[in-house]
């Protein structure tokens, strides 16, 4: 199958099942709000592994995985009459550590980012500091401007 069109189909796959999530389709209790990150779908279209993540401990993600697993049937009929396929696929739903690994190479690569100049020179001071906010301007530091002096200024003679 055409690269571009089955990367078309992923997402649109991921689209549907999670739509049918959010809309309340899947009556399962147990299926509450994960989050699918990416979709391997093989080349005749008749196997799904979705790969997926949700803010859970290990006992509700067990949970999760079986509530899955049992409404796979109902979201392979789904996908298939919405997107009129020959074949419906059947779903298998993975927990995605790499993506779990992901984040946190991710934070490690932001906390061992260099510092900047600014940083380096003034390090007791931060970012979320806002100097001066609270002080309104005072008026006899600020300069006026009259609106009927020349740029440059006139020699005088």
């Amino acid at each position: 199958m055409n690269p571009i069109r089955m990367k078309k189909l992923e997402s649109e796959i991921i689209r549907l099942i999670s739509s049918a999530i959010l809309e309340g389709k899947v009556k399962d209790p147990r299926v509450f709000l994960p989050s699918f990150h990416r979709i391997e779908i093989s080349e005749d279209l008749r196997y799904a592994k979705v790969y997926f993540t949700a803010l859970c401990n290990n006992n509700e993600r067990k949970k999760l995985t079986q509530g899955l697993v049992s409404c796979a049937g109902f979201l392979s009929s789904l996908v298939g009459k919405n997107l009129h396929l020959h074949t419906n696929p059947k779903f298998s739903f993975v927990w995605d550590n790499n993506y779990i690994k992901s984040l946190e190479v991710n934070r490690l690569i932001d906390e061992s980012a260099p510092k900047t100049l600014f940083e380096e020179l003034h390090p007791d001071e931060t970012d979320d500091e806002e100097v001066g906010t609270d002080e309104e301007p005072d008026d006899s530091e600020t300069e006026t401007t009259d609106s009927n002096s020349d740029f440059p200024p006139k020699e005088i003679q």
